[in-house]
Formats: C-alpha cells, structure tokens, sequence
C-alpha cells in the first residue's frame, strides 16, 4: 500500500510551503542596513583614533545637554512607529502617528543644524582639527539618514490616510520599521561615544 503524496494546491506550491513571514523589503532593509552598519563602524572607530592627535576645540566644544533632549525625541519617535504599526487597521490613528514619527525625526534634524551653526561659530569647522573632521562626517551622514526616513515617514502617513498602505505594501513598512529604528539605535552609540564618553 502507497503513501499518498502530500497536496499543495496552485496557490501555495511545494517550494513556498516553509517560506518566511518576512517580506522581501525587509530582507532587503537587513541587508542594506548590515552594509551601512560597517560604514558607521569604520568612520567612529577613525574618529575615536584620530582625536587622540587632535588639536584645539574638541569634544569639551560639544553641549550634551542641549543635544540630550532633541536625542530624546528621536528615541521616543521608535515607540510612536512602533504604534502606527499596532493601529494599522485604524488609518486614522495610524497616519497621525506616523506624521509624530517624522516630526520628531525633523526636530531632531533641525537640532543638528543648530548644534552646527553654533559649533561653527565657535570655529570648530570641519577643518579645523581631526576631531571635528571626523565628527562632522559621522554625524552627517546619521543626519542624512534621519532626513530621508522622515520623508519616507511622510509618504507613509500619507498612503495610510487615503488607505492605500495595506498588506500589498507590507514589504515597505516592514522595511521602513528596520530602517528607523536602526537610525535611532545607531545615535545611541554616537551620542554615547561622542558626547559622553572621555576615551582617547
């Protein structure tokens, strides 16, 4: 007596039966993400070892108290996505939170640019000692991440108002969800290795 085989119908065929719940956009997010992670760590690592040969203004030029609060607001931005994704079935709700989403982001971009103006002010330009050359570019480029997930953040909160974010594009907001709350994660060390921390 045979076994007989087991059935898969047209919609769900043998090789997708053990697929995963991730989708494709997150995958790709990871591995995008995991890229951009070597560079963050290749550009603090020359800044922690060049500002031991730095001259003049340096890490005492830096206002840690003034950055902690716009750096709050960008930590807290991760919990208002985290609930625009809870309240997905309500747009509404939904939307708003994802326009919390980019308003804290852009608070915290606009802190940044602050904290440039003053520092170059102070003469502490991306040329004026290896401390600030390094600093600049690091924190830059995090600014730049910041920038261009809040305008995804935007387009999100627009597509969920009119409706239009459901499953057929879970593969975006599961993808924005790692982008953002990588950028969060990354400014935890920054802020820590570069504000905080008295190391060579």
């Amino acid at each position: 007596m045979t076994t007989p085989l087991p059935h898969f119908s047209d919609a769900h065929p043998p090789e997708h039966a053990d697929a995963s719940t991730r989708s494709n956009g997150f995958w790709g997010m990871a591995v995008f993400l995991a890229t951009d992670t070597v560079m963050f760590i290749l550009l603090l690592v020359a800044n922690i070892y060049l500002r031991r040969y730095s001259q003049g203004p340096g890490q005492n030029a830096l206002d840690p108290g003034t950055t902690i609060w716009y750096s709050l607001g960008l930590w807290a931005s991760s919990g208002a996505l985290v609930l625009a994704e809870y309240f997905k079935k309500q747009a509404r709700l939904s939307g708003v939170l994802y326009l919390l989403t980019a308003g804290l982001g852009l608070v915290f971009f606009y802190g940044q640019i602050s904290e440039y103006l003053k520092l170059i002010g102070k003469g502490a330009t991306v040329d004026s000692n290896l401390f600030f050359t390094g600093f600049y570019n690091v924190t830059g480029l995090h600014g730049l991440h910041v920038a261009l997930g809040a305008v995804a953040l935007l387009l999100a909160a627009v597509l969920r108002f009119r409706g239009r974010l459901g499953k057929n594009r879970e593969g975006f907001t599961s993808a924005l969800g790692l982008y953002w709350h990588f950028v969060d994660a990354v400014w935890v060390v920054l802020f820590l290795t570069l504000y905080l921390w008295k190391g060579p």
